[in-house]
């Protein structure tokens, strides 16, 4: 299915093309432009698509700003309607670009070569000039099936180029799809039949004149309004701790979601810094209990709240202990747990789509991950997939299990 789609995306391209529609973005002819900022896509409209100019690629102001992504790279920039500027700063150093009179210069008013653009209403920056001048952050290019992928990171991102791409296909897909409805190109049933004369061109546009861009405040209207999507299914995620469990906590915290990660006492005595870097980001820790007796599981219990108190001056209330029976499970109630019980877990399936497809609308779904080799890869696909079907994460605490 997915092969299919991707076939009928091309043949919508050329249809573009050969029906003389443009694509509006400068570089190549019929070059499409996706956007995303370290793991998060960044939604693509014929107002905001990247564009080169002379040779230099130009991005929408919007991909490094922080209120219209939700991604802290460190570097930001900020609109100012009444002084018609974009303020490009890291906190100490910075670029004010002015609109009004096409110029640029640095914070202690220093001349820079650097201009923005206008185009549409929006502004756009010199991107890969802004990450010779902060250093912390870096623009590249991907050729995917959908168009040419331009990604901006920082220090932050977790995964490589190409396994973003391979993990957010779907979303990409998506994209490209509501991009070329905007501009109204059909998606032909078999491939444009050339006609016997040549088509009178259409009469050459005007180039847009410069004016204000709209606030950052998302209040612009958008060029396609979508019918109401029904609500998908709601899930919870707990993660058991492995190498890739700092990366897993980071692509979670790029999104503003929050899980709920399981440590053993002996994984609490060997991670202390990640365990405090985790409570801090606002994640729900458990102790993962592997007693086969209740007798056993408390004193794990026991020793693993000590062990927390220390380290991160938590105390832990949701448990994991698949080893015990009825009376253990009593025992551990009665020590104030909430037991975590999975629905789902990776092992099962091969992507993240085919978990989503197993979740259950009707209540919210217990999915447990791991944390080894490829983990992440295989959550930013789940969270593509959850994002494709309007699905919900819910954050995992132990008054909500109970």
């Amino acid at each position: 299915m997915r092969h299919w789609k991707k076939g009928m995306l091309a043949l919508a391209l050329c249809a573009a093309l050969a029906l003389g529609i443009s694509i509006p973005a400068s570089g190549a002819p019929g070059a499409v432009y996706l956007m995303a900022v370290n793991e998060k896509v960044v939604t693509m409209t014929a107002e905001n698509m990247p564009t080169v100019m002379s040779g230099v690629l130009y991005v929408p102001y919007t991909m490094l700003s922080i209120r219209d992504t939700g991604i802290n790279l460190g570097v930001s920039a900020l609109y100012s309607t009444t002084r018609r500027t974009v303020l490009v700063s890291n906190g100490q150093i910075g670029i004010v670009f002015n609109i009004q009179n096409n110029s640029a210069e640095d914070l202690q008013g220093n001349p820079v070569s650097a201009r923005a653009m206008v185009r549409n209403s929006m502004v756009f920056l010199p991107i890969d000039y802004l990450c010779g001048f902060f250093s912390t952050i870096n623009c590249s290019r991907v050729r995917t099936d959908y168009g040419i992928l331009i990604r901006v990171t920082n220090n932050a991102v977790v995964l490589r180029d190409l396994d973003f791409v391979d993990a957010a296909s779907g979303q990409l897909e998506d994209n490209l799809r509501h991009y070329l409805a905007s501009v109204e190109v059909p998606v032909p049933t078999s491939l444009p039949v050339p006609p016997t004369a040549a088509p009178t061109a259409p009469p050459p546009t005007a180039a847009p004149a410069v004016s204000d861009p709209p606030p950052p405040s998302g209040s612009e209207k958008p060029v396609e309004s979508d019918p109401p999507v029904e609500a998908g299914a709601e899930a919870w995620l707990a993660f058991r701790w492995g190498e890739q469990g700092e990366d897993v906590a980071r692509l979670l915290a790029g999104r503003r979601e929050y899980a709920l990660f399981l440590f053993t006492c002996e994984e609490l005595r060997a991670q202390d810094d990640a365990v405090r870097r985790i409570a801090a980001a606002g994640h729900t820790i458990g102790l993962a209990l592997t007693g086969e007796s209740g007798e056993e599981c408390v004193s794990q219990l026991k020793e693993g709240r000590r062990l927390l108190a220390e380290i991160a001056r938590y105390h832990a209330l949701v448990v994991s202990a698949g080893g015990v029976d009825g009376e253990g499970r009593e025992m551990l109630a009665q020590e104030g747990c909430v037991m975590w019980d999975r629905d789902l877990r990776r092992e099962d399936y091969s992507s993240g789509a085919a978990l989503v497809e197993a979740l259950d609308p009707q209540r919210a779904n217990r999915v447990e991950l791991a944390c080894g080799p490829g983990d992440a890869a295989f959550l930013q696909s789940l969270l593509s997939a959850m994002d494709e079907g309007n699905c919900r994460l819910r954050q995992v605490t132990a008054p909500l299990l109970a």
